[in-house]
């Protein structure tokens, strides 16, 4: 259940989206939304009264563009990294869920500048949701499980974040390509089955929840199966199910670097053309 929701926002358009969419998540769940900023220096020791004040000017020029009601806002200022203070400031708060935004930036880029993103996701002990500019309402939520009971832990949270935003709930997993047998019968792995079954069961049990509102979930089956190379496939059902959240389990810790030497999950983070949910296994 969301209570409390950090975005981490900046000037840029997608640190506005982040403002946009906690409001949004705010509005559906009833949770205290608090705007973080990250300034790396504070030179003068007495600038944050400043950024405080402008950091109010931004939520409210954003919020006019959210119909009321809105929930309740902060705004809070830290001093630091960006990539390691939005992550203590979430946890030392008790987010239940961080908001940030995802900037477009080549191999190249990350390497020589850094990515705030890929550094919050390696350290946050919460859920991180991760937008880029533009990003509009929640409608459809994919999960890509990977079949193993650690990977299988993600599947409550993204049951409830699509219960909070009302939006309609799909899985996927991918399995391994048979070399040479290309037009052989496709019988699902033992491992696939298994993974269906415990979701329809875990999906039953979130649908009939505690006699709040039912929200709707898609016709069976649960689980899309796709087969071939992870993250193509997880795209191309992105795509398919024209899916605006895309919810992976993400491992923490590991080093900084470009989304070719990063997990799978990591360089979905940079590829994935629509919002990514990660939730730390």
């Amino acid at each position: 259940m969301l209570r409390s929701i950090v975005a981490a926002a900046d000037s840029s358009d997608e640190g506005r989206a982040t403002i946009v969419t906690a409001v949004r998540l705010g509005q559906c769940s009833g949770a205290r939304v608090t705007v973080l900023t990250v300034a790396e220096s504070d030179a003068s020791g007495g600038g944050s009264p400043r950024l405080l004040e402008d950091l109010r000017e931004t939520v409210a020029s954003q919020l006019a563009g959210v119909e009321p009601p809105h929930p309740a806002v902060d705004v809070a200022v830290e001093v630091g990294l960006p990539g390691i203070e939005i992550a203590r400031f979430a946890e030392t708060s008790g987010a239940d869920l961080v908001v940030v935004g995802r900037k477009r930036r080549t191999s190249l880029q990350r390497l020589m500048v850094g990515d705030t993103a890929d550094s919050v996701a390696r350290r946050s002990r919460i859920p991180c949701l991760f937008v880029r500019a533009g990003m509009g309402p929640i409608a459809r939520v994919l999960v890509a499980l990977d079949g193993t009971e650690r990977g299988l832990a993600i599947f409550p949270v993204a049951l409830e974040f699509a219960r909070e935003t009302k939006a309609l709930l799909r899985a996927t997993t991918v399995e391994p390509a048979i070399p040479n047998e290309v037009d052989a019968p496709w019988v699902h792995h033992g491992r696939s089955a298994r993974l269906a079954d415990a979701l329809s069961a875990m999906g039953r049990r979130g649908v009939s929840g505690d006699g709040g509102a039912r929200f709707e979930v898609p016709v069976e089956p649960w689980l899309i199966v796709h087969r071939g190379q992870v993250i193509e496939e997880v795209l191309k059902e992105v795509r398919h199910s024209d899916a605006d959240v895309l919810v992976l389990g993400c491992r923490r810790g590991g080093p900084p670097g470009s989304m070719e030497a990063g997990s799978i999950a990591r360089r979905l983070l940079h590829v994935c053309p629509t919002a990514v949910l990660t939730v730390p296994v």
